[in-house]
């Protein structure tokens, strides 16, 4: 079963962050933040891309060997 909860190590980085955010002053450091997230985003979306395949490929496979 697919667990969609956040682990207590994503909850704490994700309040550090914020509050990072939340009190920088500097734009160009905010730019580089932004920059790294989408980065960590679009990291993020290929993995489950990959899985995603990944797993239908196998079911596929299964269901052909069952054939």
């Amino acid at each position: 079963m697919l667990n969609f909860e956040q682990s207590p190590e994503e909850e704490f980085w994700k309040v550090k962050m914020t509050r990072y955010i939340e009190d920088c002053s500097s734009v160009e450091e905010l730019k580089q933040i932004a920059t790294m997230l989408v980065n960590i985003a679009a990291t993020r979306q290929c993995v489950i891309k990959g899985l995603v395949k990944d797993a239908l490929d196998l079911m596929d496979h299964s269901y052909r060997s069952e054939g």
